[in-house]
């Protein structure tokens, strides 16, 4: 019989065996979805709840009576509630009324002609929205120095342009295409990453070490399919199963983004445009990460005596596997995403190059030396799983 028959009957029988199967419906499709809906939503809401700040309340000494600040520059506005003296502004934030106290009861029109004028703040390092007001105090501080330079320059016939000897103009070139400009680009190649494998862990220990406790390998084993086609079978249905997991990840976040829901318009700023070349070299690339998690996964779970030990090398396999995915999600801070080193690191040359094919760069230095690694690895980890089932002890070692 010949090899591409076996392989055809087991994959077809694993892949019934795996859809009638609630837990890998639930695992592989039903979660991802769900899990990563959820996951947009929420980044939706942070992100709406920090562009519609929250006005920050400042007690003021000496202040005039309360009033809401809106100044030229300031993004966040900020209520200013007047207080007799520094130690009644002190008593409201160590109660949280306000964020920070502010006086510049030393601030006049004298000091200021004599630049000696000083106004003084009062911030809790233990809250964040006092951190904030800090931060807004400084910004409405550097506004008023530039107003009195300008009134000075003004008074003594100078040109007020000499307040601001450099100006700047600022250009973004970031490209209008893809999910450019997305807060989730940068998390969607984990995401893809952690489910192709998480998808395929969850299923693959019963798929081989669970048929070797239930006894039933020994039936596949003595059947006229070559151990070489059981084990390729198997080997392809548990691809399908990682790569439809890792596409679930992309189809929840265009599920989500097409939605059009007020929480999630933010996180879409470019719209949803990917070329097709990109797409081509992500589903290529895809296909070349599942077939070396299912390859690897399947010869670890035949070595393995049953479900129990299986697991055990999975989940120390998963910290392997988490690793790279996760320091490409910072990896944009150092400066050294394109460096040489990392094209040739496993996983991590694969997470950066999804990143740039969904933000719309297309980093296509990164796809050989990627290609290369994951087939490369698959074939090693096919031919050791094959090795595997050819020996007696796929049946005796329980």
């Amino acid at each position: 019989m010949k090899i591409g028959y076996g392989v055809k009957q087991v994959f077809l029988k694993e892949i019934r065996e795996l859809a009638r199967d609630r837990r890998v419906l639930q695992a592989s499709i039903v979660m991802p979805v769900f899990i990563i809906a959820i996951f947009v939503m929420i980044m939706g809401v942070i992100q709406q709840s920090v562009v519609e700040k929250k006005a920050i309340e400042i007690a003021v000494v000496g202040a005039g009576e309360k009033q809401s600040t809106d100044l030229p520059g300031i993004e966040q506005d900020f209520n200013t509630t007047p207080v007799a003296t520094w130690e009644d502004g002190l008593k409201l934030l160590r109660e949280k009324e306000v964020q920070a106290v502010y006086d510049q009861t030393r601030v006049t029109d004298e000091t200021l002609s004599q630049a000696s004028a000083r106004a003084k703040i009062a911030f809790s390092s233990d809250d964040m929205l006092s951190k904030i007001a800090v931060s807004l105090l400084e910004k409405v501080v550097a506004i008023r120095n530039q107003e009195a330079v300008k009134f000075i320059l003004d008074k003594n016939g100078i040109a007020q342009d000499f307040a601001e000897p450099i100006k700047l103009d600022i250009e973004n070139i970031s490209k209008e295409k893809g999910l450019a400009g997305s807060d989730i680009v940068s998390l969607l190649p984990y995401l893809i990453i952690l489910w192709a494998f998480y998808g395929g862990m969850s299923i693959v220990s019963d798929l081989v070490a669970g048929e070797k406790e239930r006894g039933t390998m020994e039936t596949l084993l003595v059947s006229p399919v070559r151990r070489a086609a059981v084990a390729l079978g198997k080997i392809f249905s548990l691809m399908v199963v990682c790569f439809v997991s890792s596409l679930t990840t992309l189809v929840a976040v265009f599920a989500v983004a097409k939605l059009n829901l007020p929480m999630t318009k933010t996180l879409f700023p470019s719209g949803l445009s990917v070329q097709f070349i990109d797409v081509l070299a992500a589903l290529i690339l895809l296909i070349s990460l599942v077939s070396f998690f299912a390859t690897m996964l399947v010869s670890i779970c035949a070595y393995s005596r049953n479900i129990r030990e299986a697991q055990t090398y999975l989940g120390l396999l998963s910290f392997v596997i988490i690793l790279p995915a996760i320091f490409s999600q910072i990896i944009g801070f150092t400066g050294m995403e394109r460096a040489l080193w990392v094209q040739w690191t496993p996983i991590l040359n694969t997470a950066v190059l999804l990143k740039s094919l969904i933000s719309g760069e297309g980093h296509y230095a990164f796809l050989g030396p990627a290609l290369l690694e994951n087939f490369a690895f698959a074939a090693i980890f096919l031919r050791l799983s094959i090795q595997l089932f050819r020996r007696e002890e796929i049946v005796l070692r329980v």
